[in-house]
């Protein structure tokens, strides 16, 4: 028996997607590499990296917020581009 709601849920979903997003806060407690908080997936999913080296990538998402905002190093700033996530565009909050 098919489900008469799931259909609904898809048609939604591709309506409000564009909508849908995280509240950073102050990112004390976001993995910067491991959650999923710049796109669907961990930022990990999209770097090739041997697995024994990420124990080595510790970074919160805090780690690069500063008082007044974003603050990536220009080669990680680099490589979020090219994966098309534009880091000033994800609203921050450094107080929170």
């Amino acid at each position: 028996m098919s489900s008469s709601v799931w259909p609904g849920i898809k048609f939604a979903e591709t309506i409000n997607k564009s909508f849908i997003g995280w509240i950073i806060g102050n990112g004390k407690k976001i993995d910067f590499w491991r959650d999923s908080w710049a796109t669907c997936t961990p930022l990990r999913e999209h770097i090739d990296l041997l697995n024994h080296l990420w124990k080595f990538c510790t970074a919160k998402v805090s780690d690069f917020i500063q008082h007044d905002g974003w603050n990536v190093p220009l080669d990680i700033s680099l490589a979020l581009l090219a994966m098309g996530i534009y880091i000033t565009s994800i609203p921050c909050n450094p107080n929170a």
